[in-house]
């Protein structure tokens, strides 16, 4: 194990390694890996069906692990903490803020955030400002959220956002078995004292939401949900703002939403413009597509997406980009805890699963060369032919009841940033002289390790305005 690290960034995702380590070695299925005395055996799938028996059984929960590392930053009653009845009633509260209606109809707040975000390009190219494409990214991304979650406008990307300073230094403080001694000793402490910041702040946008609310039936955010569950449960919201624990299930799923939603969405967005930058010839194809969709203009583009937001459902080549990039970066590997004698089947043979670290090796399923043609390089049009693969072995967010609620409004808020930006910007990436490098796994681009997968240094990126 020692000498498999040696041959990566010190920083570099695990899921690299393991999935590394499972070709070299011919692990098919699943593999066991003896952490000891650092961490507890962890099991490893690579094999989509393997992996579906965790996701659509109830013989595998949440490890607590995950409640350890995160609980003290979205609180224990959410619909990521929750377990069982519970959960399931928060689920069905918040399910209705992802219909595809619904999330249709947030697409003018997606545009009125993206026009902030071109201006912001639009600034860098003035200046020649080469800067971290992620971190403009994760901005744009806590700003969406916002209107998601209480229709609110953060404004992140134009002045200090206190909610986003102390997401951010709340969630830097996470640490795990491979963390320096000191940050795991500090960890709790500084992760309570950030939260409790988060806290104040967002309760107090909450109070006053819903002590400003009208009981008229209008549902637009997850924030207006929770209070038309509130509404069902006591016959009217009159006291919601008063009411503490509501309140508090209220701030821990904003919470929740603001952990499970900027991550994925900024590193996809991130890898979107830096994928299209070095495939030339698909980029045009894209630029082709966004014109024939929506005009050619920047004006053309935001009136046809605010009168029919409907469009972003024809652009067929955009979506297949969004599913590529997620397959050559997903987020990072979930884990699981099986109950007491639960086992995986791999092959007509039952493998113990009850004592070990469950982990999902997504990785490894999306480079793995028997499901997908040359899959180190980037293809997109693979996704455009569905008979060549099967979507088991796309593993971004999950299967069964606990899959991401929101991964539908991911895609949806990643082509509005595309039809309002790729035609009418370049990009390029601007990496360190002598940096570090992992071949056939983003090369320059590869994934650190940050709370979750993130783009290398927020790849670093220089924008120029085109000349249409």
């Amino acid at each position: 194990m020692t000498e498999a690290k040696k041959r990566y960034p010190a920083d570099a995702h695990p899921q690299i390694m393991f999935t590394e380590m499972a070709f070299e070695n011919k692990l098919k299925g699943l593999f066991y890996v003896d952490l000891y005395p650092f961490a507890e055996p962890m099991l490893f799938m690579t094999d989509p069906a393997v992996s579906l028996q965790t996701q659509t059984t109830t013989n595998f929960v949440r490890h607590p692990l995950v409640k350890a590392s995160l609980g003290p930053i979205v609180g224990s009653n959410s619909v990521f903490s929750s377990e069982g009845a519970e959960w399931a009633r928060q689920r069905k509260w918040f399910t209705p803020a992802f219909s595809m209606s619904h999330m249709l109809s947030l697409i003018p707040s997606m545009i009125e955030e993206t026009m902030v975000f071109c201006d912001k390009l639009t600034q860098n190219a003035a200046s020649g400002t080469v800067f971290s494409m992620n971190d403009a990214t994760t901005k744009l991304a806590i700003d969406f959220i916002g209107r998601t979650v209480g229709d609110i406008r953060l404004k992140s990307q134009t002045g200090h956002s206190s909610v986003l300073s102390s997401f951010s230094s709340a969630t830097s403080w996470t640490a795990s078995f491979s963390s320096p001694l000191w940050k795991r000793i500090l960890s709790k402490i500084m992760m309570r004292y950030h939260t409790r910041n988060l806290d104040n702040e967002l309760r107090n946008v909450i109070r006053e939401k819903y002590r400003q609310k009208k009981d008229d039936g209008i549902d637009k955010s997850i924030l207006d949900l929770a209070l038309k569950g509130y509404r069902k449960e006591h016959g009217s919201t009159v006291r919601a703002h008063q009411d503490e624990r509501f309140l508090d299930m209220a701030l821990n799923n904003a919470k929740t939403f603001f952990l499970a939603g900027h991550d994925t969405t900024a590193s996809l967005m991130t890898y979107m413009f830096y994928y299209l930058s070095i495939n030339p010839d698909f980029l045009a194809r894209v630029r082709q597509e966004h014109d024939s969709v929506f005009g050619t203009s920047l004006e053309a583009t935001v009136n046809s997406l605010g009168k029919n937001p409907s469009l972003v459902n024809q652009l067929s080549l955009t979506s297949a980009l969004i599913k590529e990039v997620l397959r050559l970066h997903p987020a990072g590997f979930t884990i699981r805890r099986g109950i007491p004698g639960a086992t995986l089947e791999y092959d007509g043979r039952k493998y113990p699963a009850d004592t070990q670290i469950v982990c999902n090796l997504a990785a490894a399923m999306h480079y793995d060369s028997h499901t997908w043609q040359r899959p180190h390089e980037f293809d997109p049009d693979r996704f455009l032919q569905p008979e060549t693969h099967s979507m088991d072995s796309w593993q971004i967010f999950g299967k069964g009841l606990r899959s991401c609620i929101g991964q539908q409004l991911v895609t949806i808020e990643a082509r509005v940033l595309a039809a309002m930006t790729v035609r009418f910007f370049t990009f390029e990436a601007v990496f360190k002289e002598h940096g570090l490098n992992i071949p056939g796994f983003g090369g320059r681009a590869y994934q650190q390790v940050i709370l979750s997968a993130k783009p290398k240094d927020g790849l670093p990126m220089r924008v120029s305005v085109r000349d249409n």
